[in-house]
C-alpha cells in the first residue's frame, strides 16, 4: 500500500507546499482578483467580485494565504472604525506568475488556448 504525501506550508518538500496551496478550491480565483485589484481590496470588495465564494470559504482562504505568506492583512482604525483590507505580498505576484504559466501550460497540453487570458473567477468551475 502506497503512503499518502500530504504537504503543508512546514513541508519540507517546497514543491509539494505549493501544490498544496495552489490545488485549494479558492486560492487562485482569490489570488488573481487580488492581483488585477492591482492593490489592497477589503473583504466585502473580494467577496462582491467573487460572487460564488461564502463568507466563511473566504475567510479560510485568506487566512490560509496568509499563513503561506501571499497575502499580507492590513488593518488601521480611524474615527474609532475598523478598516481591513488584503493585498498580495511580493511572493503572492510571484505565485500569480505561477498560476498564468500553469495556466498556458494546462492550454497547450489539452488544446485549450487562451485559458491564461481569462481570471479563474469566471471559469465555470467556480460557479
Amino acid at each position: 500500500m502506497a503512503k499518502q504525501v500530504t504537504a503543508t506550508k512546514t513541508s519540507s518538500c517546497s514543491i509539494l507546499s505549493v501544490i498544496h496551496i495552489m490545488g485549494k478550491r479558492w486560492t487562485i480565483p482569490v489570488v488573481e482578483t487580488l492581483y488585477y485589484a492591482r492593490g489592497e481590496m477589503s473583504f466585502n470588495a473580494l467577496q462582491s467580485a467573487l460572487s460564488h465564494v461564502t463568507a466563511k470559504n473566504l475567510n479560510d482562504s485568506l487566512r490560509e494565504l496568509i499563513e503561506f505568506g501571499l497575502v499580507k492583512k492590513n488593518e488601521i482604525v480611524a474615527k474609532g472604525v475598523r478598516h481591513t483590507s488584503y493585498v498580495l505580498t511580493k511572493n503572492g505576484i510571484a505565485f500569480e506568475d505561477l498560476v498564468y504559466d500553469a495556466k498556458k501550460l494546462g492550454g497547450e497540453l489539452y488544446d485549450r488556448p487562451g485559458c491564461e487570458l481569462r481570471q479563474c473567477k469566471n471559469c465555470p468551475l467556480f460557479k
